[in-house]
């Protein structure tokens, strides 16, 4: 062996070292945030790229789903309405390796609406009162029941149309503060059809005193959409339906002033804009 050939071997062996380093360096995991500072019912997008494995994840000491997207792991995380600005840890497993990251949530300001409304719509009667609250603990119960995927690729509009009411908006209400509006209302006139968002399983139709016909879809993953004062429901609990197929016609059941929909959308339980769900990009 000559001299070159020598020196030449030597070279590359002591090259390895610092080779299998960058090698390294350049596999670690690495973590977007989009948006990188969220707010009160925003969606953030949690991007994991050179995972060592399929990853998981907790918020807030909730599961977060990651998903398979070109050469990276996706998640959707929700910051439910009623978060407080502040920093909170994200988690991240993969093959037996945790990693955290700070998820800052800022604050927000929603609009304050101010509405004069018959009296009887306001306050109600100790019946009304009773069904109302049978009404919501039956939506409660639905939230923590996460299931298999059934959604893929982009969300839809269920009704385009003007929006009426947007989400967040804090109502004061004959002069007496009601709970924020935590749905969009969409402009819509009686008999018009309302399409599912995203694939997804029946999970409620049900007739609730201030929804009126009302349909609650789960898309899975924790993902459910509502849709609420509807004229007719077409769908029934347990259905499987495809983005795209009509589900229900709008209309003004409940309590509801004229024709609209009202839909809003529970990420892992949290209450965000649905509007959040459509403006996603995952794929």
């Amino acid at each position: 062996m000559n001299r070159f050939k020598e020196i030449f071997i030597l070279t590359s062996l002591l090259c390895l070292p610092y080779i299998a380093h960058a090698q390294e360096k350049a596999l670690q995991p690495e973590i977007i945030l989009e948006p990188a500072k969220p707010g009160p019912g925003d969606l953030l997008v949690v991007t994991i790229k050179n995972a060592p494995g399929t990853p998981e994840g907790k918020f807030n000491n909730k599961k977060i789903y990651f998903n398979p997207s070109k050469d990276s792991f996706k998640a959707i995380v929700a910051i439910d309405y009623f978060t407080e600005p502040g920093k909170y840890d994200l988690e991240i497993s993969s093959n037996g390796s945790t990693l955290k990251q700070v998820v800052e949530v800022i604050k927000k300001e929603y609009e304050v609406q101010q509405l004069t409304l018959p009296k009887h719509m306001v306050e109600l009667s100790a019946k009304d009162e009773a069904r109302a609250e049978r009404d919501q603990q039956k939506m409660a119960a639905i939230w923590p029941n996460e299931t298999g995927r059934s959604w893929t690729g982009d969300f839809v509009n269920p009704l385009e149309g003007e929006i009426i009411t947007p989400f967040g908006v804090r109502r004061i209400i004959n002069n007496i503060p009601k709970s924020p509006h935590t749905g969009v209302d969409v402009k819509g006139n009686k008999g018009d059809k309302i399409i599912a968002p995203n694939n997804a399983v029946v999970a409620l139709v049900d007739n609730q005193f201030f929804a009126g016909k009302a349909l609650v879809l789960n898309h899975g993953q924790g993902i459910y959409t509502m849709f609420f004062h509807l004229s007719k429901v077409l769908v029934k609990p347990g259905q499987e339906v495809k983005k795209g197929d009509v589900i229900a016609l709008v209309g003004s059941t409940g309590r509801a002033t004229g024709p609209h929909l009202h839909w809003g959308a529970r990420v892992q339980g949290a209450r965000i804009d649905p509007l959040e769900l459509v403006h996603l990009k995952l794929e």
